[in-house]
This record gives structure tokens, C-alpha cells and sequence, in this order.
């Protein structure tokens, strides 16, 4: 007999309290907790779901469909006793009007179904998996799905992990790459002040794409607008590869090309054809301990053989090598002594052996060629003492540890009390030992009131101490530069600008 008023519903409730008691705490805790109802009878934590297929059972009913063996323990019986005296009031039976039911049966979600689509909104089509169990895009179409980065002198609140993670990419560490590990899995992101950094020099070594790390933020938006973008997205590309380094042959920064970074060529391969620019050299490397793992990693990435201190401590018989690798910085006129390390190896390898600033080895990644080891007085290094109080040298390194060359692009001050920057490139660098300082020759960039520089030979030169330079500029000379998305918005705080020429001169 149907019951048709609140009245007769009221006294429904009176008769089977005993039910309800029973009932109405379990189809709480199942609805709150999105459990199935036997589940949440039998006490399981929420945390523990049932892996069965889609059950009819519902409460009320006498079974359970996997629940049907004879021989039941004194618990079991109670528990099927009380299923019997609530299957007389359950969400099924007929006790109200048709809208009673519906909002009785939207209160025991089935098992397997979100909580937001109950049974009653189901029934007749196919039933939605809950949120964990369903894929991610990330999983199924992120464009950075299959990629591996690693990123050099980001900002930590940029969440650049988290961005890559998000749009289906992974992060490595970069010494887990090779030149094969790397190809056509690896890139590289960053920003383009880290272009002397280990892993910056590295990526151009290995031939990984580099890129802006603000090419992250576009391509999300992309892919949230469209549902779909590329990682070898043609527009981003050019909006924001970066830099190599300074090409000392051009006296600017060249970008990344586009189709040396689809293929993944490192320096000395074109479209994967060639050999890397130290393909068959054996290069001893002098250096701080440190910082050889990195460099032997750099060095090995552009084919060649490397071996240091300890290396060739562990050989027997003489080593041949091509060339010796010393960061001059660490050696006199910059410092009172030698290091230890440095002679135990040229006694190991001889006095033959041309000896070579790491300048060498960056400027060949840089020009993608092997340049000259003989000839040229900016890169060889002689051990030989120097008595003059003062010498002229091509690079030194400040008590920041920051490192400066000749042919760098930098901004100074003129002054102690002169506030305007002013900038240039570094034509002369002259050592002072006893003054413990030295003096820097700089030719002038003029500005043309944008984003460019001046490049003119015959510019005026001046000189200041080392304590007046704030820093490295970086000058592209390319046409695709105002392209660029990552230039500051604030043209007075830029550090980096455009290669123009006065007329007449290229």
C-alpha cells in the first residue's frame, strides 16, 4: 500500500525506527564518502575501493551478488537479518509519489559513478568513470608528452617544474644525457644571461632546441584555448630560441637555427650529416677538479676523447694528446702560484703539447667549428713567469667569480659618482698585480633611441676600472630580433639589443 501524505510517512518513520537507525548512518557515510553501500555496511575505509563490476546490489535487497555461501558465521546472520528488516523501507520500495522516489534514489550513488551523476541521472546511458580513474590530458595529448628538459638560471617562483610536469614533459638531470640519450627527446630552457653557464654550454654542445623559459607560459595558453599544440610549434620557435653564445668572428650573439635544432645537430652536424667539430681528438683537461666532470661531459658531447688528471694517472706508457685544456684565470699573472694539478699534467703529457684557454673550446661550440689551436695569442697559454707589475690579458674573473673577456659586451658606469650606464665592447683588459685591480678599454655602443646598438669601428674608446662594469649585454644581429618575446618591456632596464651598423659599414 502506497503511502500518499506526510502524515502517513511520519508514522512510517515511527513504526520503523528500528530500520532506519540501521539504514540511514550507512547511506550517509556511502554518499558522503562516494562508497558503495556494502562497503560502507561493512565498515572499509574510504581510501579502500571495491574493485567489482558495476553490482546490482542495492539496500534492502536479501544478497549481496558474490555473497551466497551456505555456511554463515553468527555475525553474518545478524547482518542478514537486518538486511531483511530494511528491505521492507529501502531507496527501491514504493513509499511516496513519484518524486518522493527520485529523491530518495539520488541518495545512493552505484559504485564506480562520480558523485556529481547518482543513479537516478544515469540509468539508460553509459555510466562516467569517477575523476581517478579517469586520464589526464597531460597523459593522452600534451605537447610536451615524450620530452625531457633540463633549464639553467630560472627564477624559482617561475614553477618551472611544475609548468613542464603539467603540459606532459619530465625533468632530468643534464648529466644524464649524451649526444644519443639527447636526440629528438631533449631540450633546454632557460634565460639568455646564462649563456657561460655549464649547462647552457652544454645544450648548444649537445644540439638540444633551447628556448626561453617563458615559451612555457604561450604554449599552455595555446593549448588551453585549442585543446592541442606542437612542441615544434614553427611561430613559437622564432619568438623565442635563444642565443648560442657571442661569436667573437661577427662581435655578436647568433640565434639557434630552426633546422639545427629538428635535428638535433651538435656543432660540426648538418640535418644529421658530419662529424662533431672534435671528432678523433684527445683533449687533456687541466682544471679545478670541480668542474672537469662538466667539461668532460661538454668536450665528449663534441666527440671528443677526454682525459684528466686522473685519467691519465690510471694509463700506462706515454699519452698522446691533441691539445691541453687550462682555465687561464687559474693561473699567473691571476694568481701567486701554479696550481699542483696543472703541472702534475703537463709532466705526464709533455711540453709539445699545445696549451689552451677553455675560451678555445667554448668560441669552436659557439662557431660550430674547430678553431686553430697554433696562432693565435688569445687562446694559447704560456706558463712561462711574467716579471712586469702589470701585463695585458684576455680574461679575468672578479670576486663574484663573474668572467670577463676581451670582445665581451658589457654595461659600466664611467665613473664613481656617474650614475647614466653606458655601453660597449671590451677591446683591451690590463692586469695591475701590485694594485691587485685592473683597467678596462671599452669602445663605445651608441644607442639609436630603441632597441638597437651602434656597432661602429672607429666609436670612441674609454678607459675604467674594473669595478665600474655592471654586467654583460647581449647583442644579436639578426633581423628576426625584434621578433624576439622575451624582450624586457622596460627599454631603460634592457640587456639585450639589436646588431645595426652606421651606412656604409656591414
Amino acid at each position: 500500500k502506497e503511502v500518499n501524505t506526510m502524515k502517513e510517512i511520519s508514522h512510517l518513520l515511527a513504526d520503523q525506527a528500528d530500520s532506519f537507525s540501521v539504514l540511514i548512518p550507512v547511506l550517509t557515510r556511502a554518499v558522503d564518502e562516494n562508497m558503495d553501500y556494502q562497503d560502507a555496511k561493512s565498515g572499509k575505509s574510504a581510501s579502500v575501493r571495491s574493485r567489482r563490476a558495476k553490482t546490482t546490489y542495492q539496500p534492502g535487497q536479501d544478497k549481496s551478488p558474490k555473497s551466497a555461501s551456505k555456511g554463515k558465521a553468527p555475525k553474518q546472520k545478524e547482518q542478514q537479518s537486518l538486511k531483511k528488516r530494511a528491505s521492507k523501507i529501502t531507496p527501491e520500495s514504493k513509499v511516496g509519489s513519484s518524486s518522493t522516489k527520485k529523491q530518495k534514489t539520488a541518495e545512493q550513488p552505484e559504485e564506480h559513478i562520480s558523485p556529481s551523476f547518482h543513479m537516478s541521472q544515469t540509468q539508460g546511458v553509459e555510466v562516467l568513470q569517477p575523476a581517478y580513474n579517469r586520464r589526464s590530458p597531460a597523459q593522452n595529448n600534451a605537447p610536451l608528452s615524450g620530452y625531457s628538459f633540463f633549464f639553467s638560471g630560472i627564477d624559482p617562483n617561475f614553477l618551472i617544474e611544475e609548468k613542464i610536469k603539467r603540459l606532459g614533459g619530465k625533468v632530468v638531470p643534464h648529466n644524464s644525457f649524451t649526444v644519443q640519450k639527447a636526440h629528438k627527446k631533449a631540450f633546454f630552457l632557460a634565460d639568455y644571461t646564462s649563456w657561460r653557464k655549464m649547462k647552457y654550454i652544454y645544450a648548444v654542445a649537445l644540439g638540444a632546441p633551447m628556448l626561453h623559459y617563458e615559451w612555457l607560459v604561450e604554449l599552455e595558453q595555446k593549448f588551453q584555448e585549442r585543446g592541442t599544440a606542437k612542441v615544434f610549434d614553427s611561430e613559437l620557435y622564432v619568438k623565442y630560441r635563444l642565443p648560442m653564445g657571442l661569436d667573437l668572428s661577427k662581435g655578436s650573439f647568433p640565434l639557434q637555427r630552426a633546422s639545427n635544432a629538428r635535428s638535433w645537430d651538435p656543432p660540426g652536424r648538418t640535418k644529421g650529416e658530419g662529424d662533431a667539430i672534435f671528432h678523433g681528438m684527445t683533449i687533456a683537461l687541466a682544471i679545478d677538479p670541480t668542474h672537469d666532470i662538466d667539461w668532460k661531459l661538454i668536450l665528449k658531447a663534441c666527440g671528443a676523447t677526454v682525459k684528466t688528471l686522473s685519467d691519465i694517472q690510471k694509463g700506462k706508457g706515454n699519452l698522446t694528446v691533441d691539445c691541453c685544456l687550462v682555465a687561464s684565470t687559474s693561473l699567473p699573472p691571476h694568481v701567486i702560484s701554479r696550481p699542483p694539478y696543472v703541472s702534475k699534467i703537463m709532466q705526464l703529457i709533455g711540453d709539445n703539447v699545445p696549451l689552451l684557454d677553455l675560451a678555445w673550446a667554448h668560441q669552436s661550440i659557439i662557431q660550430r667549428k674547430c678553431l686553430p689551436m697554433v696562432g693565435d695569442d688569445r687562446y694559447s697559454v704560456s706558463l712561462r713567469p711574467k716579471q712586469s707589475n702589470n701585463c695585458d690579458v684576455f680574461s679575468i674573473k672578479n670576486k663574484s667569480g663573474i668572467r670577463y673577456e676581451v670582445g665581451d659586451l658589457v654595461q659600466f658606469s664611467r665613473g664613481p659618482k656617474t650614475k647614466a650606464v653606458s655601453r660597449g665592447r671590451i677591446v683591451g683588459i690590463n692586469l695591475g698585480r701590485q694594485s691587485k685591480g685592473c683597467k678596462l678599454e671599452i669602445q663605445l655602443l651608441d644607442s639609436n633611441g630603441g632597441y638597437n646598438l651602434v656597432d661602429c669601428p672607429s666609436s670612441p674608446k674609454i678607459v675604467v676600472d674594473e669595478s665600474n662594469l655592471q654586467g654583460n649585454i647581449l647583442m644579436l644581429g639578426t633581423k628576426d630580433f625584434h621578433k624576439l618575446g622575451y624582450l624586457p618591456k622596460n627599454l631603460s632596464q634592457s640587456n639585450i639589443f639589436g646588431q645595426v651598423f652606421p651606412p656604409g659599414d656591414s
